[in-house]
């Protein structure tokens, strides 16, 4: 199998373009379509699961709520009687006391005793009445934005549908150039394929052909082996198309088979450069014999992995790394 660099570069747009859906980005094309043609199920399932979660955690506090009133209630009882006992007790003490000064003592332990009962009987139970307090406004908080809470978790997923519905073109490039790189996944084990190569100058560079000035430009595939370096543009068009946009395919083709050379022409100083052979694989097939031009072949995708490896060798295992390390493809991530 060949060594595959990078993703499509729809596929690569798409999941930029796409939310964590139950905290779970997505992360390959077959997520996606899984995703899209999936949404109503998806979404349906997500707004059960959120919904019972949130029943499950009000049911929780419900019960963590019942416990705290329950130990308030019986605490509150117990030391009742306890501090009730305690004031009883000081004021028989009074009324047997012999002396004056003892009673009026008792009398004043006793009145203190009262001002301070109900101050006698909570103050144990502050930290279970927070508890309780917390508890009772976590569940009412729950109650009150179980809604709210379930439309903001659903909303990555309607937001990423809608997503996926207004880029409808991104997906069918995405397929074709998902296709593409499957296919071309099948060639020797000494051929790599660059997906989404994306070239910048630090200058802008100057096409004489068509009198025109390149900063950046994008490749869908460069596939790199033994037998060349082959610049392959996907397109999902049918056969009519090509034909009707066949300067537009000229135009876009030759425009990256010339950044490519330009780009790698540095790297060969006082040895020649192998031409880059520059392809389109049409998906819905094309006409016998048909092409662009003379440089621009037009190629089945099921005749793909043939056209590349029937030619003669001309890269050596070493240039064929250095030429990797040469081009800049964006990995996974």
């Amino acid at each position: 199998m060949a060594k595959i660099h990078g993703i499509s570069g729809s596929t690569r747009y798409l999941l930029n373009g796409t939310k964590p859906i139950s905290g779970k980005r997505l992360t390959t094309f077959e997520e996606v379509m899984h995703f899209h043609k999936n949404y109503e199920k998806i979404l349906a399932d997500t707004e059960l699961t959120v919904s019972k979660q949130e029943d499950e955690i009000i049911i929780s506090l419900s019960e963590e709520e019942e416990k705290l009133e329950s130990r308030l209630m019986e605490g509150l009882s117990y030391r009742t009687v306890e501090v009730d006992a305690h004031i009883s007790e000081i004021q028989i003490n009074a009324e047997i006391a012999d002396g004056i000064f003892l009673k009026f003592k008792y009398r004043i332990q006793y009145w203190i005793e009262v001002s301070l009962r109900n101050y006698r009987i909570n103050s144990p139970f502050k930290h279970i009445r927070k508890n309780l307090h917390n508890t009772k406004s976590q569940k009412n908080h729950h109650i009150a934005h179980k809604p709210q809470v379930i439309k903001n978790t659903c909303k990555n997923i309607t937001d990423t549908q809608n997503f996926l519905s207004n880029n409808s073109s991104f997906v069918i490039g995405a397929m074709g150039e998902e296709s593409v790189i499957n296919i071309l996944a099948q060639l020797p084990d000494e051929y790599h394929v660059l997906n989404d190569v994306n070239l910048s100058f630090p200058k802008y560079i100057y096409w004489r052909e068509r009198n025109e000035h390149i900063k950046t430009c994008q490749i869908d595939h460069i596939v790199i082996g033994p037998t060349g370096i082959f610049l392959i543009e996907t397109k999902k068009w049918k056969t009519s198309e090509i034909g009707i946009k066949a300067d537009d395919l000229k135009h876009q083709i030759r425009r990256a088979s010339y950044a490519l050379w330009y780009y790698m022409k540095g790297h060969y100083f006082f040895e020649k450069m192998p031409r880059v052979q520059s392809v389109l694989v049409s998906m819905h097939g094309a006409q016998h014999g048909q092409r662009i031009d003379k440089y621009i072949d037009i190629v089945y995708p099921s005749r793909l992995c043939t056209y590349i490896t029937s030619r003669q060798p001309i890269l050596s295992e070493g240039a064929i790394h250095n030429l990797i390390r040469l081009i800049p493809c964006r990995e996974v991530g």
